[in-house]
């Protein structure tokens, strides 16, 4: 809806209300303006301004009777876009920052843009939640890439690769050789970019 028939809308029923004229004040005008522009819908103006208007208790004798404006209404949609913008304050850092990270050119992108959604939730469940995840959409990326490209990364895991020491259990050995995995395919295909890997 365009702003004038926004505005046109709400100033026919806030004539109903006062019983008179359909301009809005330049105050009311500017409200109507604003949260136009807010994004806020038509129906929850009217809404809110017929809330406004139900008939309440007879006003006590000498008591001043407040006229009928879109000033009155105004608190309900400032609270409204105050907590909009807190909950889009709130997005995760590390998220945010991971999410910058999945630049255009990664490989995958669209993967590692899911797990960096997902980071935050991850990790309150522990490391090896977000690693597990890490390995599994680092599997998902380089199936997509010509087959040389991870033979190279494959060559640079031997490389960095140690027997497993004595004493460390196989399932540990594991892991660990999948954090070098990560590791060297960051450093060979910029995948997952080093953000990832915390």
């Amino acid at each position: 809806m365009d702003p004038r028939s926004y505005i046109e809308a709400i100033a026919q029923e806030l004539s109903r209300a006062r019983g008179r004229g359909l301009v809005l004040s330049p105050a009311d005008a500017q409200l109507a303006l604003g949260w136009h522009a807010a994004g806020i819908g038509l129906e929850d103006v009217l809404g809110e301004l017929r809330r406004s208007v139900r008939p309440a208790a007879p006003p006590a004798r000498g008591a001043t009777q407040l006229g009928v404006s879109l000033q009155l209404i105004a608190g309900a949609f400032a609270s409204r876009r105050a907590r909009k913008k807190l909950a889009s304050a709130e997005t995760p850092a590390l998220s945010a920052g991971l999410l910058t990270a999945s630049r255009a050119d990664v490989p995958g992108r669209d993967v590692w843009q899911a797990l960096a959604a997902r980071a935050e939730e991850l990790l309150s469940r522990g490391a090896e939640a977000y690693w597990a995840e890490a390995v599994a959409a680092l599997k998902r990326t380089l199936r997509e890439l010509p087959r040389e490209r991870v033979r190279d990364v494959g060559r640079a895991l031997r490389a960095r690769m140690a027997p497993r020491p004595p004493g460390m259990g196989r399932e540990v050995y594991r892991k660990s050789l999948q954090l070098q995995l990560l590791a060297a395919s960051s450093e060979r295909l910029g995948v997952p970019p080093r953000e990832f890997l915390l």
